[in-house]
């Protein structure tokens, strides 16, 4: 039996049922064994293959994953004997009791049911394609047994008697029949609701009807010639029967990538893959094929179409799949993948996962990453002991270009380090790093990264000079280092709190908070060009019991950016970002951070 994508599965007479690959050469490679003359093959469609036979609990049905060569599902005893079908990713099986059931094979859920069976009738033939399934019935009665045959279509549920009396095959909207006594090969069209018959061969040999395309094929018993037909039905709207696609990626080397396979109920004309980046709904890559006879099969390197890598997080995918025949409407189906390996995301240190995460600092000199859970608050934590308690953290981007962000430690010699501990490691004293500059740092009493504010896809550092009240904008170098400082505002010494929170607006560009004396909350948005905008005011009488605020990125998992603050009783807030330059109402997250030194 073929399998719809170029595979075939063989049952053989020593009672073996094999998968004989794409290419591959006899023999073929076994799924099972020790099966009877009786036990044959329910079906086989795409992906799996479905045969009845002894099971670990006994005899019923097994069903296996092609790919994996492994039996995903099986039914025993009496559930095991009844009439089957597959198609695609759905089990059809009738019971005794008139009830038929479809269940997903991947996951064992049942999908649908309906009663239509003669109670206590014998069923034999059943048969699944597309919409469409098909079944024979002998009944006994006081006249004698009764033959009769239906088709039930599942999108109108609506049941269709059809012509007995001979060998049936189901068809994608027909069935094709063949007279036991006069070979005569009948076409049975149910697609008006009602059974349409009309004769295509007077006498036929062999015979078979591809579900896939709608073709018929026989052979003249005289001449021996082949004839194939077109039903002359119009099929089903084309659509996925099952798909095989990776739950992440790992970015490990240059060659990784996510691989999906989708299995089509028809040819297909076209295709279209879109990826989004699920957070924030950016459509990132959007790959797309011709023709597919069989299966659309295509890969993702976790890039832009530019090359660049794609930040880590979660992405959905979107494929729409045209038909061949021009029938129907175009095929859509969608999934989502978690990325890592990839660009660092702002904030994200130990998770990989697009998620911020807190650096804290304890007077004993542990420093540890406390993860973002993407539900607003933290989990786990990365801890590493033996830093000095006097050094001022600043959780910072990729400064080396390793897909890690980077942290930026200042010492009370006035030393400026960038640390590069690698992605999920702890941040310890031996953690490599580069050494920016060996004094003058403690001139300032401000520093705090905003994300990218010159454009280059780089993190930038803030810096307020204690003396003065100044503010500089160190830009980051493609070297991994700083560049030379510059003036961008003068005398902001009546700010409090001036925090670097990443884009706030939605623009793309990092922006800093800042909160002055009578506690009223701006906003200065980044514009790209090294500097920031004019000011907004976001909040009045604002936090003026907090004695420290960060911004965490985003820890929510909806894509925007989220601030953190603390009280003077150890109570930990959250204000979710509303991705237009401002914030929610706070939400208690955590109490007893008092314990901590510092937040960054």
């Amino acid at each position: 039996m073929g399998t719809g994508d170029g595979r075939a599965v063989i049952k053989n007479t020593v009672g073996e049922v094999s998968v004989l690959d794409r290419g591959q050469s006899l023999p073929a490679t076994v799924l099972a064994s020790g099966l009877q003359d009786y036990n044959g093959l329910v079906g086989v469609s795409g992906r799996y293959a479905a045969w009845g036979g002894p099971t670990p609990a006994g005899e019923g049905l097994s069903v296996a994953d092609l790919d994996t060569r492994k039996v995903v599902l099986t039914r025993t005893g009496a559930a095991g004997a009844v009439p089957s079908a597959l198609w695609g990713d759905t089990l059809w099986a009738a019971a005794r009791d008139g009830s038929v059931t479809a269940t997903e094979v991947s996951s064992g859920t049942t999908i649908t049911s309906f009663r239509a069976v003669c109670s206590g009738c014998g069923v034999g033939g059943f048969q699944a394609v597309g919409r469409w399934v098909y079944w024979s019935e002998s009944c006994n009665s006081p006249q004698g047994s009764v033959e009769k045959a239906f088709v039930y279509d599942t999108r109108r549920k609506t049941l269709i008697a059809v012509p007995t009396g001979g060998v049936t095959r189901l068809g994608d909207g027909f069935l094709v029949t063949r007279d036991s006594t006069s070979g005569a090969l009948t076409l049975t069209d149910v697609t008006s609701g009602s059974a349409v018959s009309r004769t295509v061969a007077a006498k036929a040999g062999k015979w078979d009807v591809d579900p896939y395309t709608g073709l018929v094929g026989y052979v003249d018993p005289t001449s021996q010639d082949i004839h194939v037909l077109r039903s002359g039905v119009h099929a089903t709207d084309i659509a996925v029967l099952g798909a095989r696609t990776a739950p992440s990626v790992g970015l490990v080397d240059p060659l990784s990538s996510w691989e999906g396979t989708w299995w089509l109920s028809k040819p297909a004309a076209s295709w279209t893959l879109v990826l989004r980046n699920k957070a924030t709904g950016a459509t990132v890559r959007t790959l797309s094929g011709g023709a597919a006879q069989d299966a659309v099969r295509t890969s993702w390197n976790g890039r832009t179409s530019t090359g660049a890598y794609v930040p880590n997080g979660t992405y959905s995918w979107t494929l729409t799949v045209a038909p061949a025949d021009r029938q129907g409407a175009s095929a859509t189906v969608s999934g989502s993948l978690k990325l890592t390996g990839g660009a660092a995301v702002r904030r994200d240190h130990v998770g990989s996962d697009g998620i911020g995460d807190l650096l804290t600092l304890t007077s004993q000199g542990a420093l540890s990453f406390q993860r973002g859970d993407g539900a607003g608050k933290f989990s786990t934590k990365t801890s590493a002991s033996g830093w000095p308690a006097s050094i001022t953290a600043v959780p910072f981007g990729d400064l080396n270009g390793d897909r890690c962000n980077d942290v930026l430690v200042r010492f009370s010699s006035g030393a400026l380090r960038a640390y590069r501990p690698g992605c999920g490691k702890a941040l310890t004293t031996s953690t490599p790093y580069t050494t920016l500059s060996t004094s003058g740092w403690n001139q300032y009493n401000v520093l705090t990264s905003p994300g990218d504010i010159t454009g280059d896809g780089r993190a930038d550092l803030i810096a307020r000079q204690a003396s003065t009240g100044d503010i500089y904008l160190y830009k980051a170098t493609s070297s991994g280092k700083l560049s030379p400082r510059v003036k961008i505002f003068s005398k902001w010494s009546g700010h409090k709190k001036i925090i670097g929170v990443g884009d706030l607006n939605g623009d793309g560009h990092g922006d800093l908070l800042a909160q002055d004396t009578s506690n009223r909350l701006w906003r200065y948005p980044g514009t790209a060009a090294g500097g920031f905008g004019a000011r907004v005011e976001v909040a009045e009488n604002w936090g003026a019991s907090y004695n420290v605020v960060v911004g965490v990125g985003d820890i929510t998992g909806d894509g925007r950016a989220d601030i953190v603050s603390r009280d003077t009783s150890g109570k930990l807030w959250r204000n979710n970002g509303d991705g237009r330059g401002s914030f929610g109402p706070r939400t208690a997250i955590a109490a007893g951070w008092q314990a901590y030194k510092a937040l960054y």
